[in-house]
């Protein structure tokens, strides 16, 4: 009986730029993380994405394109995770939160490129402009998530929303940086103590 020689399957042109960009980004993560915003160039992003530097600038106009690109994907998908929790219903929303802040960041290293895109952006007025929308964008998302977390909590918010939002943020990459990087899947302190305190906020 002859067997059936099973033929690759060739990717839409869409679907081949969709994976080359994806290689990209997570050379470009692991490079930042090891070799900090400078140390991760070009020629390093691409050769251990296994890809030419073309391909970069086919996907990216710039290098810091594809970085302020990396931080938008990751602050979505943290600002997409809570929004789903904030609609569970309350016996349920205390322990999901408690859960995320827990393994928060436990896939990626997002508090080492956040302070790394930060730093460039005092660099780099061009740079600036775009990061700081980012981050004006993430704080805005953080602080409808943050009263609405209050409102089903019926509590008070301790101070202004997006202020709370932005230390939230600031407390949560700086405790991140000031410990090892743990294991994937491990618990997270800073969520941990992020957790802790808006329980304090809850109780008054």
């Amino acid at each position: 009986m002859q067997m059936e020689v099973q033929r690759p399957v060739r990717r839409s042109r869409a679907e081949q730029q969709a994976l080359t960009r994806e290689r990209l980004l997570a050379s470009a993560e692991s490079a930042i993380a090891r070799l900090g915003y400078g140390g991760a160039s070009v020629d390093i992003i691409a050769a251990e994405a296994g890809l030419s530097k073309g391909a970069i600038y086919s996907n990216f106009s710039t290098k810091e394109d594809l970085f302020l690109e990396l931080l938008r994907l990751n602050m979505e998908r943290d600002m997409a995770a809570l929004e789903k929790i904030v609609e569970l219903e309350p016996q349920e929303l205390y322990q999901a939160i408690s859960q995320w802040l827990a393994t928060m960041h436990s896939e990626s290293d997002c508090p080492v490129l956040a302070t790394e895109l930060q730093l460039q952006a005092r660099r780099s007025p061009e740079f600036a402009e775009h990061y700081y929308a980012l981050q004006e964008q993430q704080i805005r998302t953080l602080a409808r998530i943050l009263r609405a977390y209050f409102k089903v909590s019926s509590a008070n918010l301790p101070i202004d929303a997006a202020d709370l939002a932005a230390c939230i943020i600031a407390l949560a990459h700086g405790l991140s940086l000031q410990r090892p990087m743990g294991k994937s899947r491990s618990r997270n302190q800073a969520g941990r103590v992020i957790d802790e305190l808006l329980q304090v906020f809850l109780t008054k």
